[in-house]
C-alpha cells in the first residue's frame, strides 16, 4: 500500500512537471514588450516547474517577512488604487502618489513588481471595488460599461485615464510589472465580476488591456490573468459546468501571459477547506480554464509546503500571501518557506538590465 501511494505521488509530480513544462516557450501578448519587463518575462518561464518565487504584499507586510527570515521576497504587490479614500479627491491622490517611491526602490533593487487594482465603482464617486455591505457601494451595468457612448462606458475609460498616468510613470522609469487588473475576477464580491453574463466582464479585461498596450503604449506591463476559487455563477456541484462558466470570463490567450488564482480558506472568498487541500484543486482548475499558461498563486492567506510541492507538486510559478507573522502564515513558516532552496528570493533574482 505504500509503495502504490509512493508510486501515485510519483507519478502526480512527473506529470505536473511535463504540464507545466508545456506552458513555456509562449511570446508575449503585447508584441512591443521592452526589453527589460521581456527579461522578466524570459526568466519566469526559465524557471517555471523547477523553482517557485516567494513573494509578499505591500511594503508593512515585506519588511516583516524580511525581519523574519532574514531573506527579501522575489516579488512584492502593489495596489493602483487609493483603497477606501474618495475617488480622485485629495486624499486619494496623496495615496497613490506615496506609492510611487517605494515602488521604484523595490525596482531599484531588482524586486520583480506586481500589481493589483482594487479599481472603485466607476459609476458612483463614493464607490468601492466591493458589491455588496458592509464595504459594498452597489452593482454596475456591465453590459453599459463596455458599450461605447454610454455614461458608464465613459466613467470606465476616464478612471482608465487617470490610472494610466499612474502607470506611465512605471513605464517611463523602465519598471516592469505584472498587471493583474479585474482580480478575483469570477468571485462575484467585486462589482466587475457579471456572473449572469461573464462575457461582460471579459469584455471589460480586452477593453482594458486595448487601451493601455495600443492606446497608451505601455509596454512594460505583463498581462496576468487571475480567478478566485469560487466562482460566481457556476455550480460548485457540477464540475464541468463549473469550468465552462469560468472559461466565460476568460478574455483569450491573447490577452493572457500568466494565469493565476486567489486562495483564502474562508467561506465567503474560498472553499473553507484546510489551505493545503486547496492548492492541488485549485492548479487543475486553471490549467483546465487557461490551458498552456503559467500559473501562478497570485495571491493568498499563506505560502503552500516546500516540501509538498517539490516532492508532488503543484509548483506555481510564484507564492505571493497577502501578510507575514499570520495564524495561516505565521513566522515559523516564512522563515522555513523564504530559506527553502525550492523557494526562490530577491538575491537569487538576474540583473534584469543584463539580460
Amino acid at each position: 500500500m505504500i509503495g502504490t501511494v509512493c508510486l501515485r505521488h510519483l507519478l502526480i509530480s512527473v506529470l505536473m512537471a511535463v504540464l507545466v513544462r508545456n506552458a513555456v516557450a509562449i511570446e508575449p501578448v503585447n508584441p512591443n514588450l521592452n526589453d527589460k519587463a521581456r527579461a522578466v518575462l524570459n526568466y519566469l518561464e526559465s524557471i517555471y516547474g523547477d523553482r517557485v518565487l516567494v513573494g509578499m504584499n505591500g511594503d508593512r507586510e515585506t519588511e516583516k517577512a524580511i525581519q523574519i527570515s532574514g531573506k527579501r521576497p522575489a516579488i512584492v504587490n502593489y495596489d493602483l488604487c487609493g483603497w477606501n479614500s474618495p475617488t480622485w479627491g485629495k486624499s486619494y491622490t496623496k495615496v497613490m502618489d506615496a506609492k510611487i517611491e517605494p515602488i521604484l526602490q523595490r525596482a531599484k533593487q531588482g524586486t520583480i513588481i506586481t500589481m493589483t487594482f482594487h479599481w472603485k465603482n466607476p459609476a458612483n464617486k463614493d464607490g468601492t471595488a466591493w458589491v455588496k455591505p458592509p464595504k459594498g457601494t452597489g452593482p454596475f451595468d456591465m453590459k453599459a460599461g463596455t458599450t461605447p457612448g454610454t455614461p458608464e462606458y465613459k466613467a470606465v475609460m476616464e478612471d482608465l485615464r487617470r490610472h494610466g498616468d499612474y502607470l506611465q510613470v512605471f513605464e517611463d522609469a523602465g519598471v516592469p510589472i505584472l498587471f493583474r487588473p479585474l482580480h478575483e475576477i469570477d468571485g462575484g464580491w467585486f462589482w466587475w465580476t457579471d456572473a449572469e453574463t461573464p462575457e461582460n466582464t471579459a469584455e471589460l479585461y480586452r477593453m482594458i488591456f486595448n487601451y493601455y498596450v495600443k492606446e497608451r503604449k505601455l509596454d512594460n506591463l505583463i498581462w496576468v490573468y487571475n480567478a478566485g476559487v469560487k466562482c460566481a455563477g457556476a455550480d460548485p456541484a457540477d464540475p464541468v459546468e463549473a469550468i465552462e462558466h469560468r472559461k466565460r470570463y476568460y478574455p483569450g490567450d491573447q490577452y493572457v501571459d500568466i494565469s493565476g488564482i486567489d486562495i483564502y480558506p474562508s467561506e465567503h472568498y474560498g472553499w473553507k477547506l484546510p489551505q493545503e487541500s486547496s492548492y492541488a484543486k485549485a492548479f487543475e482548475i486553471m490549467r483546465k480554464v487557461t490551458p498552456g499558461k503559467m500559473l501562478a498563486f497570485s495571491e493568498g492567506a499563506g505560502i503552500p509546503d516546500p516540501d509538498a510541492m517539490s516532492e508532488t507538486g503543484p509548483k506555481w510559478l510564484y507564492c505571493l500571501p497577502w501578510w507575514a507573522d499570520h495564524r495561516l502564515n505565521p513566522k515559523d513558516w516564512v522563515d522555513k518557506t523564504f530559506n527553502h532552496p525550492l523557494m526562490v528570493t530577491l538575491d537569487e533574482l538576474p540583473d534584469w538590465d543584463a539580460r
